[in-house]
């Protein structure tokens, strides 16, 4: 995570600085990032569901070291150009897929039912952690030796991550034995059951409704603070640090509250904050830079709070909700619908850009944003006390 939230920042402005590409290149390059999720979801998920786990996410990491080394190297010998990078980060995103579905399958492997909740919290923490320091670290980089030696520094990290995970030792079970049907139709299976599950299809919908106008919103930031506020890639990597670190106290302290509060209202009342805190952004442009920074890090770092804590909890309620022998398949299909729309958002973004300026594009994917929330508001998730409530939910 932490390499990948330095490149997070870099691969932009490596195609902004280093190739001088406009808005609707930064569109492509995104929406070629986020199509695997809309074109390989389901038969990765019906992969994951017929192989241990931890293999997978082993070879995705060694296959993105490779992949993502190529980048720094082609601009380095002169090679480099935004149809490689569409290729290079297509081809990376399909392995990002394998990563994170086998990652959420793999998971309740390595802790008990009872520790999943904090597990979860913990690693959303740790994560937020990683995205503190990567994006920090990944605009200093950029600024102080160029974004390809910070997009090096990336595949680095995914060689590390699979040496790290070659050493966890634990008993995962062998897959159990599938009927074999059409692979369509049991990767359908894992559809129906997160468009036909209550819980699920709410939690469904607001991720989808926010990763559409998230993408927008931060498409017209990157452009809205780089070319128009002049704000340099530290200022930048500063903004999206403070997002991190209200992630980080969010996910970390948010399960104090939920045994007080309950589980739905807690999950709500985050959304809220986290949803709906992007409108403020608009106001950025109101002063000089250093203004701008700072309303941007506010901003960003209440989003972080709300998302840190909503996200752990609502990763929980999916889990709790889908039978060990279909996560991979659930999950792919969830990733299908909600990482799907993110190349569409990509293009969208660039068009709105293009048309009616960045700081439009910004607006519209913040006002987008606070209406993911209806999703969860109008569904039982609200009324859940105990994250254990939602299993029944499977039968119904």
């Amino acid at each position: 995570m932490f390499g990948a939230e330095i490149a997070e920042l870099a691969l932009p402005l490596l195609a902004l600085m280093t190739l001088s590409a406009d808005a609707d290149e930064l569109a492509r390059l995104r929406a070629a990032q986020f199509l695997p999720f809309l074109l390989a979801t389901l038969p990765v998920g019906l992969l994951v569901d017929r192989r241990r786990r931890r293999g997978l996410m082993i070879g995705a990491d060694l296959g993105r070291f490779v992949l993502v080394a190529l980048i720094p190297l082609s601009v380095w010998l002169g090679l480099a150009g935004m149809e490689l990078l569409y290729v290079v980060v297509f081809t990376a995103g399909a392995l990002t897929v394998v990563y994170q579905i086998a990652d959420f399958a793999f998971l309740p492997s390595v802790v008990s039912p009872a520790q999943l909740s904090d597990a979860n919290a913990k690693i959303t923490a740790t994560q937020s952690a990683a995205e503190i320091s990567g994006r920090g670290v990944g605009g200093l980089l950029v600024q102080a030796l160029t974004a390809p030696v910070a997009v090096a520094v990336n595949a680095v990290t995914y060689l590390l991550s699979a040496i790290s995970l070659s050493r966890v030792r634990v008993d995962e079970p062998a897959p159990p034995p599938t009927e074999r049907r059409a692979p369509l139709r049991e990767a359908a299976g894992g559809l129906r059951v997160a468009v036909g599950n209550r819980y699920l299809r709410a939690l469904l919908g607001e991720a989808t409704t926010f990763n559409l106008f998230n993408e927008i919103f931060m498409l017209g930031l990157m452009l809205y603070v780089v070319r128009d506020l002049g704000i340099p890639a530290a200022g930048l990597g500063a903004v999206l640090v403070a997002g991190g670190a209200g992630s980080f106290i969010g996910a970390w302290f948010g399960g104090r509250v939920t045994g007080r509060w309950g589980y739905g209202r807690v999950l709500l009342t985050t959304l809220i904050t986290g949803n709906t805190a992007p409108i403020a952004a608009a106001a950025a442009g109101l002063g000089g830079r250093w203004t701008a920074g700072i309303v941007l890090g506010v901003v960003f770092f209440v989003m972080g709070v709300g998302i840190g804590i909503a996200n752990s909890h609502a990763t929980t309620v999916r889990q709790v909700a889908t039978a060990p022998g279909l996560r991979g398949r659930v999950n792919s299909a969830y990733r299908l619908i909600s990482w799907g729309v993110l190349p569409v958002g990509a293009i969208a973004g660039g068009a709105v850009a293009t048309q009616a300026g960045a700081w439009a594009a910004m607006l519209a994917g913040a006002i987008g944003m606070s209406t993911a929330t209806l999703w969860v508001l109008f569904s039982p998730v609200p009324r859940l006390r105990t994250v254990g409530e939602a299993a029944p939910a499977l039968s119904r």
